[in-house]
């Protein structure tokens, strides 16, 4: 049996003690914790104060507490789907600003994706871009396509702080779509712009891949009718 330090109110010592479990344990996504009686014998504590502590993890977006079945390590543990407030922010404003984030960010994201790449990830992206163009052709929401080709393209960089900035960059695509969907051509030069991304990441091609995402967030920035600072462009 593990001993709680007592400097904190029982549950919040013990909601510690889960977290150094997942850490050390090394717990992957969508994995089961122990059952409540396993973590009361570990911990010592009664049933009451690990439901607390695991209720203290919920709120911290690190488990998901599922009704009959148990509770489980969250996809990205930690991170809330609007960890910058995003939702309380000046709507006017904010799409200009989280296109001028995605300018900042992901030319570099997808130069270092190039580098880093796997083969299996390639198959992923080609099959993003199919479905893309398939639910635009059937006149369907393409946008959880986009979001998933831009996550991939984050993920391929290896580095788990770029796949946590994600919400944000969802946010952009989501608020993009509603202003740039009713401008002719956009879904094409979009389209585009993420097939040169796709095969400069495929050759290994920072250079090219660093331009056509650049060339992406530029022509999304003017579709949307803000602004491309001439400082961030090269």
């Amino acid at each position: 049996m593990e001993t709680v330090r007592k400097t904190r109110k029982l549950p919040e010592r013990v909601a510690d003690k889960l977290r150094e479990m997942i850490i050390q344990e090394s717990l992957k996504t969508g994995a089961k914790l122990p059952a409540e009686a396993e973590l009361m014998e570990r911990f010592g504590v009664s049933r009451s104060t690990v439901r607390e502590a695991v209720k203290i993890l919920q709120t911290e977006h690190i488990v998901d507490i599922r009704q009959g079945q148990g509770t489980f390590l969250c996809a990205m543990p930690g991170l809330a789907s609007d960890p910058l407030g995003l939702r309380f922010a000046d709507q006017e404003e904010l799409i200009a600003q989280l296109l001028e984030t995605r300018l900042l960010i992901e030319p570099s994201v997808a130069a270092l994706a190039a580098v880093r790449r796997q083969d299996k990830q390639l198959v992923a992206m080609k099959s993003l871009l199919d479905k893309m163009d398939n639910a635009y052709l059937h006149g369907e929401d393409y946008t959880p396509y986009d979001f998933e080709f831009h996550s991939l393209i984050a993920q391929c960089t290896g580095n788990d702080v770029m796949k946590r900035l994600l919400p944000t960059i969802h946010e952009s695509i989501q608020a993009g779509y509603h202003h740039t969907r009713r401008v002719e051509g956009s879904y094409q030069r979009a389209s585009q712009c993420h097939l040169e991304m796709y095969r400069a990441i495929m050759e290994h091609d920072s250079a090219r891949a660093r331009q056509a995402a650049q060339r992406h967030m530029m022509q999304t920035m003017h579709d949307s009718g803000v602004e491309v600072p001439s400082v961030l462009v090269k």
